[in-house]
């Protein structure tokens, strides 16, 4: 029913929103962009036996981020094309806060005291970021690049990772 729905989609935003940042979309895009340049795409995931030690490997969550990618580039008014020189890849990226702090504060973790890793780890989790980039094959550079903040087990469901998709796309040029 449309109560359910809309019950859902709060749930939704709720988790999302949970994060201390929220919906910070950080984009940034190459000086001759031209979101108007391009009609179609072609995804180009992660090979989840290749990634580097710090990447989302799980190949079900890549097929998520994928259709969710998908989906909201043909809301966008873009078709899906094999041969277009549109290539937009994503990555799922942890980011360790430690290798920020001060290096008195970066022992402290490491005490004799056997209760210390413990307070040290809820200290500083990490971080782990949603990477979108738009690769045009015929610049051979990438165009268009945006990353949001995210709880990685949001994309343990498809409407979730729809909606972490739709906030960083929310920010493309030429959407409405």
């Amino acid at each position: 029913s449309y109560n359910m729905r809309v019950l859902a989609r709060l749930i939704i935003l709720v988790l999302l929103t949970s994060c201390a940042s929220g919906f910070v979309v950080k984009v940034d895009s190459d000086e001759g962009f031209s979101a108007a340049k391009y009609k179609d795409f072609k995804i180009f995931k992660p090979d989840p036996f290749r990634v580097e030690s710090d990447e989302e490997e799980n190949p079900i969550r890549i097929n998520r981020i994928a259709r969710a990618l998908s989906s909201s580039l043909v809301q966008l008014g873009l078709d899906q094309n094999d041969k277009s020189p549109l290539k937009v890849s994503f990555s799922v990226k942890e980011k360790e806060r430690y290798k920020q702090i001060n290096s008195s504060h970066f022992f402290y973790g490491y005490r004799n005291d056997p209760f210390s890793y413990r307070f040290y780890a809820n200290d500083f989790p990490p971080l782990n970021y949603l990477s979108v980039k738009f690769f045009d094959e015929e610049l051979d550079k990438v165009v268009w690049y945006a990353n949001m903040r995210i709880n990685t087990s949001s994309l343990d469901d498809q409407d979730l990772a729809n909606e972490i998709v739709s906030q960083i796309l929310s920010k493309y040029p030429g959407n409405t």
